[in-house]
């Protein structure tokens, strides 16, 4: 943002500015709702302040996350000006339909994730304003995508399908956003290639389970050939999966896919635990022994294969024997990246009513134990990239005060680092444009991030 005098701004009525919170599938609904907006006349505000519509995209799958939502929204809306317009979108609207209204009266409109497409309508009944067509001047809108990035420019995420029909006890998505729908391949492949026409380099491809994609519509396994149809000729460089669930996924085809080059070798395999009876009480559909043999092939096939999960503690039930499990299992299989979270009970979830409950203290001390393992596993991880050539994506240049250490000019990412959730590779030497590929040789390991220099 800006640094601009408040008496200074002066709101334009058909601007709009947007605050997004919450995971990589939220941000494609941010996008394709700011795309409406301008194809209807609007055009982006680079301060908050000089925007006629301010728009807040909301997360709820936890507790913490609501609560970061409604503080979001409290915040701005206390910086709200008389002549703007508030709203508030997505998964908070979906999950507390009807209470946020009397919570938060400054907020004009609010939209549930089902909704948030048809922002340009309210907001236009709401401002008076007529609903011309075209897009505004400097748009990043993508027209054949139907998207306005707001991720960098050669960056973008891909949602294959909406909603989950998991159930796992803890869950909320399939309340929050349905059971699963996958989109039909084709204009699926088509954004993709238009995404890539546009200058993407690298093509993040999400849903709450990407390994279900077509298993509603009678396809099992129809991810691998929707890859594959992506990667063709028009396909971005980098194709990068996420949210791979272990029940699902098909360990011999994704390897297959990697070692062909439509794929990176990195996988996000959110695992959760690895007590059998932790496992069944979350509902998860499978057990330690499926764990082992997915994680087994997927290195034995590559070696380089760059491995993310995640992982919860505290669960209901969890005892300390399972605990250790849990930390042997991480200890044995030595994933690269390891995100750790404390159980939360979600009203109206089947583990809500599950007992025993844990201390949110033994929760927290055990999220703790994961994450200094981890740690300690990252590092030795990283540090046998030292001296090794790798191909890095830059990202950005950065501020003389972002800098860690002279020499340093900018950040980028080899292919076991996901934009925004792992580390970033540091770099020195020649000077590239963000967005640009480039190899570079590393010259330190951090726990979390590569240094690299280019030459």
């Amino acid at each position: 943002m800006k640094n601009t005098k408040e008496s200074e701004i002066t709101s334009h009525p058909k601007s709009y500015y947007f605050f997004n919170l919450g995971c990589p599938k939220n941000l494609v609904d941010a996008e394709v709702t700011a795309a409406g907006l301008e194809a209807h006349g609007w055009i982006e505000a680079s301060d908050p302040g000089e925007a006629g519509l301010l728009v807040i995209t909301t997360c709820a799958f936890i507790s913490i996350a609501e609560e970061e939502s409604v503080n979001e929204i409290l915040r701005v809306a206390a910086l709200k000006k008389d002549e703007q317009i508030l709203a508030v979108l997505g998964c908070l609207v979906s999950r507390e339909a009807g209470k946020l209204e009397k919570l938060i009266p400054e907020v004009d409109i609010f939209l549930p994730v089902n909704k948030m497409e048809s922002l340009h309508e309210a907001a236009g009944r709401y401002s008076g304003e007529g609903s011309s067509s075209g897009y505004g001047a400097g748009s990043k809108v993508i027209t054949s995508a139907g998207r306005r990035l707001f991720t960098p420019s050669h960056l973008a995420y891909l949602k294959i399908a909406e909603g989950c029909s998991n159930h796992c006890s803890y869950c909320m998505i399939p309340s929050i956003r349905g059971e699963l729908e996958s989109r039909d391949p084709v204009p699926v492949i088509s954004e993709a290639r238009a995404l890539a026409t546009a200058g993407v380099k690298e093509l993040v491809v999400i849903a709450q389970d990407t390994t279900a994609y077509g298993m509603d519509f009678g396809k099992k396994g129809g991810l691998y050939k929707l890859l594959e149809e992506i990667s063709g000729s028009q396909g971005p460089e980098w194709i990068r999966l996420m949210y791979m669930h272990p029940a699902h996924i098909d360990a011999v085809k994704i390897s297959r896919l990697a070692a062909e080059g439509v794929i990176i070798p990195y996988l996000d395999l959110p695992i959760q635990h690895a007590s059998d009876k932790v496992l069944a009480r979350m509902k998860r559909g499978y057990d330690k022994k499926h764990l082992e043999k997915v994680i087994g092939i997927l290195r034995s096939n590559d070696p380089g294969m760059v491995l993310r999960t995640t992982v919860m503690t505290g669960f209901p039930g969890e005892t300390e024997e399972d605990f250790q499990e849990l930390i042997d299992f991480l200890e044995r299989y030595r994933f690269d990246h390891v995100g750790v979270f404390t159980y939360s009970p979600e009203t109206g979830t089947k583990a809500s009513s599950l007992a025993p409950a844990l201390p949110e203290k033994t929760a927290r001390a055990r999220a703790d134990e994961v994450s200094a393992l981890q740690m300690d596993i990252s590092y030795e991880r990283l540090s046998l990239r030292e001296g090794r050539k790798l191909k890095i994506l830059v990202d950005e240049i950065l501020q003389e005060e972002q800098v860690p250490l002279p020499g340093v000019w900018g950040t980028g990412r080899f292919y076991g680092q996901a934009h925004e959730i792992d580390g970033v590779t540091y770099l020195s030497g020649r000077r590239v444009e963000p967005g640009s590929f480039a190899e570079a040789i590393v010259t330190e390991a951090e726990a979390y991030d590569l240094f690299a220099s280019i030459k």
